[in-house]
């Protein structure tokens, strides 16, 4: 580093002096952090680590007939009143192990889980809950929910509304705002 005597002091005394650092080099630093920034911008997404949507899926705007979207349980076959806001969303992304991703909150906690659609069979695996306590009455009907959403094993969608079911059960939601 060249360091200059600031003009209008006299002496040799270095503690009596103020030395000014060279200009070119901060300029030259500069210059590597910005290439640096610039080299890791280019090479951060590759175009092979790109997620490419469903092809009913548009960025943010679900289309009425597709299930990437997100849903608001409305009732049970039998048209039981839901009384929590039970979300459910399909992602169209894919998760570090190459499954697609679902997630929501039920009456109490938080969930996701992994999914596999083939036609119109859904297969939900690997469903976790964070662990937050809750009212018996809401603890009762989370238990119900996640019991039946892990047993879905059809889905359809329709005029905004899904319908999840298996042999013994249906779930209906319509589509979240």
């Amino acid at each position: 580093m060249t360091l200059y005597k600031r003009k209008g002091f006299k002496g040799n005394n270095l503690m009596a002096s103020v030395l000014w650092a060279s200009p070119l080099k901060s300029k030259i630093s500069n210059m590597r952090y910005f290439v640096l920034i610039l080299f890791l911008m280019l090479n951060g997404c590759k175009s092979d680590d790109a997620i490419s949507p469903d092809d009913n899926y548009i960025a943010g705007l679900a289309s009425k007939s597709s299930i990437y979207a997100k849903w608001k349980l409305v009732s049970f076959e039998n048209n039981q009143k839901i009384n929590y806001e039970v979300v459910l969303e399909f992602k169209p992304e894919k998760n570090e192990k190459g499954s697609q991703i679902l997630s929501g909150k039920s009456s109490i906690n938080f969930y996701q889980a992994d999914f596999i659609i083939d036609g119109s069979k859904l297969a939900i695996n690997n469903l976790s809950v964070t662990e937050i306590a809750g009212n018996p009455s809401a603890t009762a009907f989370e238990t119900e929910y996640l019991k039946r959403l892990s047993e879905t094993t059809n889905f359809k969608t329709s005029n905004e509304t899904l319908t999840l079911s298996s042999a013994k059960q249906q779930m209906t939601f319509k589509l979240y705002n």
